[in-house]
């Protein structure tokens, strides 16, 4: 993220959000990838102050022989690590939509015909980890109806190795699908290709403004960056900043409608 300021990291999570709750593809799995970035927040919040001891206002002391652990656990450490959680958050929620929003031919169709090859290699790099976890959902469930039951780290190999070679088998399927349909031996055809709309213009230019408006402002010294150190601070809010930030939620407000 380009500034520590939580406003505006809490501004882009919360358009990002709101374009998965319009756009999300029939299927896809937003309420696992809201749970992971909730608990990334939550951990950065507790760990942060355990580990980093700085800040006037203390709320706790831990023994001084906890090893890294002790010493005080201050408030302004907690709002810290939330923060710099709040930004691993927006940080994922920003790239979400182009594997739960976006169909995978659509991002391949999006590119110029130079970096086809380059677009089919990052579609199925997005298709991995979803991929992985449906894999290993279905292989966890046939051994556990098999009579396998979850221990440590001894008992990890009987889904993990299954679940691994499944995406192997997946990714050699793939490339020989791809050879059979005679891949990179000439230019890319599709049956049609979506045509520019008014509603894409709208979301390119507000997206451009809203970028170019908080450079400018980074650039003259607005849009101040925040620290929680060493004692907590109310962060600074530009409006013509936030005014900007609020096109970010033009994708999520223009109404869907199918593609010619």
């Amino acid at each position: 993220m380009g500034t520590t300021n939580p406003w505006y990291r809490g501004l882009v999570a919360l358009a990002a959000a709101a374009l998965l709750a319009r756009r999300a593809l029939p299927g896809a799995r937003v309420r696992p990838l809201l749970r992971l970035v909730v608990a990334a927040v939550a951990g950065a919040a507790i760990l942060n102050p355990l580990v980093g001891h700085v800040g006037e206002d203390v709320l706790v002391t831990l023994p001084p022989a906890l090893p890294v652990l002790g010493g005080p656990v201050t408030l302004e450490g907690a709002v810290f690590g939330l923060v710099a959680g709040l930004g691993i958050a927006a940080a994922v929620l920003a790239v979400a939509p182009l594997s739960l929003a976006v169909e995978s031919h659509d991002l391949v169709n999006a590119l110029p015909d130079q970096l086809n090859r380059t677009g089919a290699a990052v579609s199925a790099a997005l298709n991995l980890v979803p991929g992985l976890a449906r894999g290993y959902a279905a292989i966890r469930e046939a051994q556990v109806m098999r009579g396998w039951r979850p221990g440590g780290p001894l008992t990890w190999g009987e889904v993990l190795v299954p679940t691994l070679l499944t995406a192997l088998e997946d990714s050699v399927q793939l490339a020989e699908a791809m050879e059979s349909r005679a891949y990179g031996s000439g230019r890319r055809t599709s049956f049609s290709k979506p045509r520019w709309r008014l509603q894409d213009s709208l979301v390119v230019a507000a997206a451009g403004v809203a970028v170019s408006v908080f450079v400018a402002a980074r650039a003259l010294g607005a849009a101040a960056d925040w620290h929680a150190y060493p004692s907590l601070t109310v962060p600074e809010l530009d409006l013509p900043v936030l005014a900007a930030g609020l096109l970010l939620f033009v994708p999520a407000l223009i109404p869907a409608s199918g593609r010619p």
